[in-house]
């Protein structure tokens, strides 16, 4: 019988409790009727994505129409998600096919740039 990994921890104690960064995921991504088609992956991935707009926005990554976007490389996305090169383009595609993100291809040797778009506002 295989069993799974079981890691020894320990609990938290006092000040302990607050010494991690968290990803923000908008619950409604979470819990929304519209979303309800996209992979638990591809809704991790939009928080990691928002995460960067405050990073790109100091970094004054803006285009000629003032819209935000991030640079954000599929091997750095494998990495930071613990998956496969495939499946990162998997969930970057869910993103885009649902309209909540909007890739555009670096040219002249530029990463690409990836508008993060804001699902509460529907045009």
């Amino acid at each position: 019988m295989d069993m799974a990994l079981r890691i020894n921890t320990d609990y938290f104690y006092r000040s302990e409790a607050g010494q991690f960064s968290f990803i923000k995921i908008p619950k409604l991504l979470v819990t929304g009727e519209d979303f309800s088609s996209l992979s638990i992956s591809a809704k991790i991935l939009y928080g990691l994505l928002l995460d960067r707009m405050e990073i790109a926005s100091k970094n004054q990554w803006i285009d000629d129409e003032g819209r935000v976007y991030i640079q954000y490389q599929l091997s750095e996305i494998q990495e930071d998600m613990n998956i496969s090169k495939r499946k990162a383009g998997e969930c970057l595609n869910e993103l885009q096919d649902m309209g909540l993100i909007l890739k555009r291809k670096g040219g002249n040797g530029y990463p690409s740039r990836i508008y993060v778009k804001n699902f509460t506002k529907r045009i």
